[in-house]
């Protein structure tokens, strides 16, 4: 079973965290979806702090 559709990796039913998951992007439960993050890998970090700089960047010097 692909670890994706196992319920016991998703955090409040949406949230897909599985540290022992190698891939940082995951296809959804529904494939036809699209993809979703694993929040347990290590590269999530500076990809979550990548888009909040660029939003508050955005929000202060492009107004």
């Amino acid at each position: 079973m692909d670890p994706v559709d196992n319920i016991v990796n998703y955090k409040i039913g949406i949230i897909y965290w599985n540290s022992e998951d190698s891939r940082l992007f995951v296809p959804k439960r529904e494939r036809s979806m699209g993809y979703t993050i694993n929040f347990a890998h290590k590269l999530n970090i500076l990809i979550l702090i990548s888009i909040t700089a660029l939003v508050v960047y955005t929000a202060v010097y492009l107004q």
